[in-house]
């Protein structure tokens, strides 16, 4: 089963019972602690222990009774070390599901929250009937102006930009 079905499965599961939140909020937090604490991943996906003590660690986790089924059945199957993307695709269903439009934004310098809500006004009628969600990095690279991604899909309008391209025609 692909990580991207393995996703739906979950998402379709979690939508029956109510509970896109209470994952959602699950799978953010589990996320967190993986970026922190990676060996757990190896230990879920590791031969070398047996099923009863990784479903003890995972009973351990203070989440939703389904959500720790969907652990169990991951480290069953030796697949502990998909969660990462499995999280990725989940959280694009949730967004959708939820109507949030999430946008990452690059910017050379950080940018004020004066700004942030002009930029939320300016490309909220780009995506009419979702909320805007905006993920706010610095890239100092850019040197000015910016750069929007969504879904893959990117607006550059960084001045490193300009100069790569007038560097391309000259």
């Amino acid at each position: 089963m692909s990580i991207s079905n393995v996703a739906k499965a979950l998402f379709e599961l979690s939508l029956e019972a109510g509970k896109i939140d209470v994952i959602t909020y699950h799978f953010d937090d589990l996320k967190l602690i993986l970026e922190t604490h990676p060996a757990w991943m190896n230990v879920m996906d590791t031969p070398m222990i047996a099923l009863d003590e990784k479903f003890k660690m995972i009973d351990a986790l203070d989440y939703d009774a389904s959500f720790l089924a969907f652990l169990k059945m991951l480290a069953e199957k030796s697949r502990m070390y998909e969660l990462i993307e499995i999280h990725d695709e989940w959280t694009k269903l949730s967004r959708i599901h939820q109507k949030i439009a999430h946008l990452h934004i690059y910017s050379a310098k950080p940018i004020s929250k004066h700004l942030e809500e002009t930029l939320k006004k300016i490309i909220a009628p780009r995506f009419p009937g979702r909320t805007i969600s905006l993920h706010i990095s610095v890239d100092e690279s850019l040197l000015g102006g910016l750069k929007i991604v969504y879904q893959g899909q990117s607006l550059d309008r960084s001045i490193a930009r300009e100069i790569q391209e007038l560097y391309t025609i000259i």
